[in-house]
């Protein structure tokens, strides 16, 4: 596959670089013609403005292919009866000085052309560097550092995504987490929060989770059923992150409550929140019983 695009792309850069040297060579001609039939006394003048203009717009490989057009005719105009071999000592001298001249405004213009591009291959490289750099600054502060899914500034941008469709909202909260800090240390609460981020991340999408604070999660699932959304929900609750207390080993709780709805506005959506929140304070104050 790579050798298959290297070749495309060296066939493209062949063919550029043909119709480069076609352009330059029918603008070079067309020069040529002009001060030959139009009898003009010094026509290296019109030439090098041919030159400066191809080794301008084409780099070495337009300059290279205009100088050496040029260089034949210059030949031609001061050799003796246009013989190309025989040259008065006098047109001699202006044969060297034209071609200095030529050889001298060929790279000089081509040189700026590559100082021209290589500036504008750095600005593109800054600016595509820049972007990387928005695009990771946007990502961080779309991000949970904790846990690695979406925070509540991410949720405030992604409700319109949400307008319009099924959706199954849950709240999602850890049960006795304060112990947990207290009993197991603030290290052991963080590894359980980040668990359960990645956790709901695996099981649901890492796009439609989000850290709604504290040891608070949200999850909106769009154009799920409720029984699929129950079925992966199910799933997640038998790889819960473990507990080592006491010497024994058991599964952090959870308390959730979730609600189904189609959303019809944004207003929707907050209520939906309130209703899923309620029911998983519901659950909580169950289990405390």
């Amino acid at each position: 596959m790579n050798e298959k695009k290297h070749r495309t792309t060296l066939m493209q850069l062949q063919i550029s670089l043909r119709k480069r040297i076609l352009i330059t060579a029918l603008i070079m001609i067309a020069l040529i013609l002009l001060v030959y039939y139009g009898s003009i006394p010094n026509p290296n003048m019109i030439l090098i403005a041919g030159l400066v203009l191809c080794s301008a717009l084409y780099g070495y490989g337009g300059g290279i292919v205009a100088a050496v057009i040029m260089f034949f005719y210059t030949l031609f105009f001061f050799s003796t009866d246009h013989s190309f071999l025989r040259f008065t000592p006098q047109n001699m001298q202006k044969v060297f000085v034209s071609l200095f001249g030529i050889a001298a405004d060929m790279i000089l213009v081509c040189q700026l052309k590559r100082a021209e591009v290589q500036a504008f291959r750095e600005v593109d490289a800054l600016t595509e560097k820049l972007r990387e750099e928005n695009e990771h600054l946007k990502s961080i502060s779309l991000t949970d550092a904790l846990t690695g899914i979406r925070n509540r500034l991410a949720l405030r941008q992604d409700f319109d995504t949400y307008l319009n469709r099924e959706v199954t909202v849950m709240m999602l909260d850890l049960d006795s987490f304060k112990n947990i800090n207290d009993t197991n240390g603030h290290e052991e609460g963080d590894r359980v929060l980040r668990e359960t981020g990645q956790l709901l991340a695996a099981t649901f999408g890492a796009e439609y989770c989000y850290r709604y604070g504290g040891d608070e999660f949200l999850v909106i699932v769009p154009d799920l059923s409720m029984e699929e959304f129950n079925a992966k929900l199910q799933q997640m609750m038998a790889h819960k992150p473990m507990l080592h207390t006491g010497g024994k080993a058991h599964p952090v709780g959870y308390s959730v409550g979730c609600v189904h709805e189609t959303l019809s506005n944004s207003n929707s959506l907050r209520r939906l929140f309130s209703v899923a929140d309620e029911r998983m304070y519901h659950a909580k104050r169950g289990m405390s019983r």
